[in-house]
């Protein structure tokens, strides 16, 4: 069974030859790398373009270049749209992958759950002051996403099942993963395998894609609620996530009711969680 990576980057060639060496050394072999170059100025498409045969002696090796920048959106759906693996996955051009990734994946497919239209890992993240381990839950559901994207950035799923969601919404500036895993929970449940295989790295000097600016993170968040039509307590849950970018006393308080009166054991713990999270920052970039 071929399994599809894409993998979008933007002036970070740097980084971006770990990422796929991480691809090619996988102990599963029937892979193929689709790079989309989202029109890097740092020379990217001349390193693609120069390794392509090394590359592709390995793995099936593609790439593509935008002729303007698109943003990760665009670039992740061209990538899906090309894909010819019957699975399909991504990896960000700062992270990577550990050796046997797409081999647990391939293994635990078989023994998934019968709702279970999509698989995840945990994670390790690098930082400066060394690695630390993600811990979630083992089965996430729809409603689940509101209180958090408990999944992360990255799915194993039939590559039809993101075709029928019809990819990213690339109106989004921020929670696009938040988004499309949303809907792709709308057809089951996402099930976490149990070993740790991917190394998310916050360690370099690169902006992250996922650490937008608020105003985009709040802008996203009202995407979501018109486009879904959440009810009160749905929309809610979803600006409880907004609190751990940045405390807001309103938005506490007015979560806090609404979970009190409705009885929301977990957004009640999540909202202190959350406040807890950004609050502890604050503090650390203060002093």
């Amino acid at each position: 069974m071929k399994v599809s990576v894409y993998l979008v980057t933007f002036n970070r060639k740097k980084l971006l030859e770990r990422a796929i060496l991480s691809v090619i050394n996988q102990t599963y072999q029937n892979i193929e790398l689709i790079v989309i170059d989202d029109n890097s100025q740092d020379g990217t498409k001349e390193y693609l373009e120069s390794n392509y045969d090394e590359y592709n002696k390995s793995i099936d090796f593609k790439f593509y270049v935008n002729s303007k920048n698109r943003g990760a959106c665009f670039s992740r759906n061209k990538a899906i749209k090309v894909a010819s693996g019957e699975f399909i996955t991504g990896l960000d051009d700062d992270d990577y992958f550990l050796h046997n990734r797409i081999a647990k994946f391939i293994d635990a497919w078989s023994d998934k759950r019968v709702n279970t239209i999509c698989l995840f890992s945990d994670f390790m993240t690098k930082s400066h002051c060394g690695f630390t381990k993600s811990r979630r839950k083992r089965f996430i559901s729809q409603s689940d996403l509101l209180y958090s994207n408990h999944i992360g950035n990255q799915v194993f799923t039939h590559t039809k099942n993101l075709i029928v969601i019809k990819g990213f919404d690339e109106t989004m500036h921020a929670w696009q993963d938040l988004d499309c895993w949303y809907r792709l929970l709308g057809g089951g449940e996402a099930e976490r395998i149990k070993e740790i295989t991917y190394v998310m790295d916050v360690s370099h000097a690169y902006d992250r894609i996922s650490l937008s600016h608020i105003e985009k993170i709040i802008e996203s968040s009202n995407h979501m609620k018109k486009k879904y039509g959440y009810n009160w307590s749905e929309r809610n849950r979803l600006d409880n996530q907004l609190i751990r970018y940045k405390f807001n006393m309103y938005l506490y308080l007015k979560c806090l009711v609404a979970f009190i009166i409705t009885l929301d054991k977990k957004g009640f713990i999540k909202l202190h969680l959350c406040s807890w999270h950004a609050l502890r920052k604050r503090y650390i970039d203060r002093y």
